[in-house]
């Protein structure tokens, strides 16, 4: 399977939401190649999946055989600009690829989403055929670190049996890799 991941021009998260789905998946016992803005050769043949990090301008066409393209948005810089440089990326992809499942995840701050950002949010996603909200996302201030309602949610037992990542992360994990497995 590949999973391409993109979001506002260099944002960080993106590399790092990719690495730690990347992890996950080798923690399932999965061969994973994560596939860095700009890679080197490499044989995709050789692994079971795919991380592609594509949080950089330029990369349109290496989610042409993506099964999911997960955009990662930050609720400020749409608000602002609205991202229409990354609608118009994600427009592209979904053209070279209607197969693929387009979700779409939001990374804020600790303070929730405004009614305005919400908003914001949800008209991108709109603008996405057959595009689907994932999930929220909260990078602690300062940190590289996420919490969200699964934090709360997820069961004590899957708590400490898996702690190789925040809750929300395995959340978004099993919509993009676990989903698949259950489409007939």
């Amino acid at each position: 399977m590949i999973v391409a991941l993109t979001g506002v021009d260099g944002d960080s998260a993106v590399a790092d939401l990719a690495e730690d789905l990347a992890m996950l998946r080798v923690a399932a016992g999965k061969r994973v190649l994560l596939v860095s803005p700009n890679p080197g050769p490499y044989d995709p043949r050789l692994f079971d999946d795919l991380v592609i990090d594509l949080s950089l301008r330029g990369q349109d066409a290496a989610p042409a055989r993506a099964s999911v393209i997960l955009a990662l948005l930050r609720p400020e810089t749409l608000e602002r600009d609205g991202c229409a440089e990354l609608l118009a990326r994600l427009k592209v992809m979904q053209s070279g690829n209607p197969a693929a499942r387009v979700l779409v995840a939001v990374a804020h701050g600790r303070r929730p989403l405004t009614a305005h950002q919400a908003g914001c949010v949800l008209v991108f996603v709109a603008q996405l055929p057959q595009a689907r909200l994932a999930d929220t996302l909260v990078l602690e201030d300062g940190q590289d670190t996420y919490h969200s309602r699964h934090s709360a949610l997820e069961p004590q037992a899957y708590k400490q049996d898996h702690k190789l990542c925040a809750p929300e992360v395995r959340h978004l994990y099993r919509e993009v890799f676990l989903a698949l497995a259950r489409r007939p």
